[in-house]
């Protein structure tokens, strides 16, 4: 993953260990990954988030209010497809 993500790879797999244990807002990925990986930017996490989505490995929940993310099927290697 470092090859393709630059230097979101490590922001990255913190978001992807968070989103592993269910969907979650902004603030709490932000502060999720502040509590594994030491200070982050706001910037970085939206970066990383970004190239994950870009990568169709994480996407918003659909009707929530605040950005809301979760892992892809792709991501969790189902076969089945759940609105992805």
């Amino acid at each position: 993953m470092s090859a393709t993500m630059g230097r979101f790879a490590e922001p990255a797999l913190w978001i992807v260990v968070v989103l592993h244990h269910g969907p979650a807002g902004l603030s709490a990925l932000l502060d999720a990954v502040r509590d594994r990986d030491g200070p982050i930017g706001p910037g970085a996490l939206l970066g990383a988030l970004a190239r994950l989505e870009y990568r169709e490995l994480v996407t918003r929940v659909p009707g929530s209010g605040h950005p809301m993310y979760r892992l892809t099927s792709h991501f969790r290697g189902g076969s089945h497809h759940d609105g992805d």
